[in-house]
């Protein structure tokens, strides 16, 4: 995809003469579009600056006439333009706390993949990569790896030692690039995944923020009503000795537990949500509830497409990384995070391994949709897997997202009744007694 050729640029550096930059550039819109555009600017530095201010990742630059990329250019551009104050980018690579952002980590990937391919060995790789890292927490790390493949050991290895910042994906899939002489093409399918997962992860996020906040909206009313208003109105039924309506004693009586109780409230709802960690950790009973899970009315829907997706790109990107079958199942069926679903792979893969087809068997066992079970049939007898497995990861993506657009779009209107219906009970249940009173002295 190109687009018009962009004004040469003013010059920014006078000290320097820099000669002119003309040629082409491939380019990430973050999280996963790429594209080539040719540019024209006062130098390849300018070129990088002005791409990297209309938000995007530079991963090549080719000028014109050209037949090799620019790899360090682009990586000192890329580490000036992160630290660089008017970037914009440092809010969210600076870390308050010892931790790593995804989007770091895939940065990360990306420009340790160019610099293997263009010829830069590993560890020096790994120096200049570090140079542009803001996190000073992540910096450490990267210097931990480096000492650790300093010392003889293996990049996997090393990550493996760093197991809670590198996701155990990675681990894998470093583990199989080292084998196969590919460890560049690994971290570029670690990154499509890291990409892929991100993005789901976010759209289900987004689709339940506005839910989670009128929920907590509900809980808050409720709990100012209950604490500062009912005991008000109980007062004046107090005093006028009156008698109160079924819903009313109802209302009055749950005020009196939240004010007087409220100790003992939170620690039953700390003990039920204690009591439910520890039986998820059972294997048995974790099983039986992500199996329930996966059956209830409307939100099972959306779990079953989220790990049709995650299975799909998993395995996918394990075969493309040249994972063996085996393997690659067992890995993708630990990412579903289902231990209902990763259950039913094992079964899977102990089938395949007796000469039974992916697809058959994962029709047969009905973890998933017949749609993808055929279409997964339909690779393995072309032998292009990998291809329908992008596809059906790439649809079932779509599906995803029409799904969490309509849901939302149904849980607005049902949550602003129930907040209203909610909040109204209590308010008539306090007007109850009053309403009584008065027709009763007007009969009267």
């Amino acid at each position: 995809m190109n687009r018009p050729k962009e004004q040469p640029l003013e010059k920014s550096r006078s000290r320097n003469k820099l000669q002119p930059f003309e040629g082409h550039v491939r380019l990430r819109a973050f999280p996963d579009q790429s594209k080539v555009v040719t540019i024209e600017a006062e130098s390849l530095e300018d070129a990088i600056q002005k791409l990297f201010a209309d938000g995007y990742m530079v991963i090549s630059v080719k000028g014109k006439g050209e037949t090799h990329d620019h790899p360090h250019s682009i990586l000192n551009s890329m580490s000036t333009q992160i630290t660089g104050k008017k970037s914009g980018l440092s809010s969210w690579t600076h870390s308050l706390f010892q931790s790593v952002s995804t989007r770091e980590l895939i940065f990360f990937a990306i420009q340790l993949s160019t610099l293997l391919k263009a010829g830069v060995p590993l560890l020096r790789g790994l120096e200049i990569v570090q140079k542009g890292i803001v996190n000073e927490y992540f910096k450490g790390i990267i210097a931990q790896l480096r000492k650790r493949i300093s010392e003889g050991g293996t990049f996997s290895q090393a990550l493996r030692s760093q197991g809670k910042v590198f996701p155990w994906v990675w681990i894998n899939l470093v583990e199989v690039g080292e084998s196969t002489g590919k460890l560049p093409d690994c971290l570029e399918e670690v990154v499509h995944y890291q990409e892929s997962a991100a993005r789901i992860a976010n759209k289900v996020t987004t689709a339940f923020f506005y839910p989670g906040v009128l929920t907590c909206a509900v809980v808050a009313a409720m709990i100012f009503l209950l604490v500062f208003i009912v005991p008000k109105f109980t007062a004046i039924f107090a005093s006028q000795k009156m008698t109160l309506p079924a819903l009313t004693q109802i209302v009055v009586s749950i005020s009196n537990v939240v004010r007087n109780q409220a100790w003992a409230v939170l620690v039953f709802i700390f003990a039920s949500v204690g009591l439910i960690a520890h039986l998820r950790k059972q294997p048995k009973i974790r099983i039986g509830i992500d199996m329930i899970a996966l059956g209830a009315p409307i939100f099972g829907t959306i779990l079953v497409q989220v790990a049709v997706v995650r299975f799909s790109r998993s395995l996918g990107t394990m075969l493309r990384s040249g994972v063996q079958i085996l393997q690659a199942l067992e890995i993708s069926g630990r990412l579903l995070e289902n231990k209902f679903l990763e259950l039913g792979i094992r079964q899977v893969a102990t089938a395949i391994k007796g000469g039974q087809g992916l697809g058959s068997q994962l029709e047969a066992r009905k973890l998933f949709p017949v749609f993808m079970t055929q279409l997964i049939s339909v690779g393995e007898e072309s032998g292009q897997l990998e291809k329908f497995l992008s596809l059906l990861a790439n649809y079932y993506e779509e599906q995803v997202d029409t799904f969490l657009a309509r849901l939302t779009v149904l849980l607005e209107p049902l949550l602003l009744i129930f907040m209203g219906g909610v909040i109204g009970t209590v308010v008539v249940s306090m007007f109850l007694p009053i309403i009584q009173l008065s027709t009763s002295g007007g009969g009267g």
